[in-house]
């Protein structure tokens, strides 16, 4: 399962049943799961640590060092969850010291051709990068998130859960949970992600409700939101659905959300 030309350093973990293709290098501290498909050509080093099945295509790169100057040869982490495809020049780097020294991807990833995971981003589960989508340092996407093409996502910013962001756009703020962003410069929101939510099974009256709280929301000067979120998390705080929604804005208000245009419609 391990080809003869693919170098294995000593220290490094292999599970059952995983295979190493041509001129792969694994580094000595790398831990992998059962199961693992590693293709030729893919260097996986550092304190990484993948769990069962993934499938990494040719010249993917994981563990390298950050691209951060204040990264001074420490000790960090980076953890990958369970069945994550990571397609051909995905690139995933180590954590630094300020931000708890870890990486981190979920179950069920899909990292399409040259997405890019920065240090000390955060990752949850089922979550999509579309081509050449980049995330910077200190970036959390929550689960079902969908980054597309050619997107980047500027350090510290929040993506929140089934968030849908375009192709081409940068992102410079953070985006509410369910909702879907654009823009080739700036990003605005346009809406709520409805085809989303249906696909995973949210029914029409619970997106409708998630519309109209997004409606209530932006329903006044953007400074107010946190004060207009406090008010409907108290009306809504048995509706786990819309606690997400709310307790997003409410968990960090000194945070800035995309907004929508005067001329957009939240539909």
């Amino acid at each position: 399962m391990i080809h003869p030309s693919a170098i294995i350093e000593d220290g490094a973990i292999i599970g059952n049943n995983t295979s190493i293709g041509a001129f792969s290098y694994i580094g000595s501290n790398v831990v992998l799961g059962d199961n693992v498909n590693i293709y030729p050509h893919v260097v996986i080093d550092g304190h990484t640590k993948i769990q069962d099945n993934a499938n990494i295509y040719p010249n993917a790169t994981i563990g390298m060092t950050p691209q951060d100057y204040k990264y001074k040869d420490e000790i960090t982490y980076i953890e990958i969850g369970k069945n994550c495809v990571i397609r051909e020049h995905v690139t995933i780097h180590l954590g630094t010291k300020s931000g708890n020294s870890l990486t981190k991807i979920g179950d069920n990833c899909f990292l399409m051709v040259g997405s890019h995971v920065a240090h000390d981003c955060l990752i949850g589960n089922n979550v999509i990068l579309i081509n050449q989508a980049a995330l910077a340092g200190h970036v959390i996407v929550d689960d079902y998130a969908i980054v597309g093409g050619l997107s980047g996502v500027k350090q510290h910013v929040r993506i929140g859960k089934h968030a849908y962001i375009a192709a081409q756009t940068a992102v410079e703020m953070d985006i509410l949970p369910y909702g879907v962003v654009k823009g080739v410069r700036r990003c605005y929101l346009t809406g709520v992600n409805i085809k989303g939510l249906r696909q995973r099974g949210f029914s029409k009256e619970e997106i409708h409700l998630i519309r109209d709280i997004y409606l209530e929301i932006f329903d006044g000067p953007s400074i107010e939101i946190p004060k207009r979120a406090q008010s409907l998390h108290k009306k809504y705080a048995d509706n786990k659905k819309i606690s997400i929604l709310l307790k997003f804005i409410l968990d960090h208000p000194e945070r800035h959300l995309c907004l929508p245009t005067e001329e957009s419609i939240i539909k």
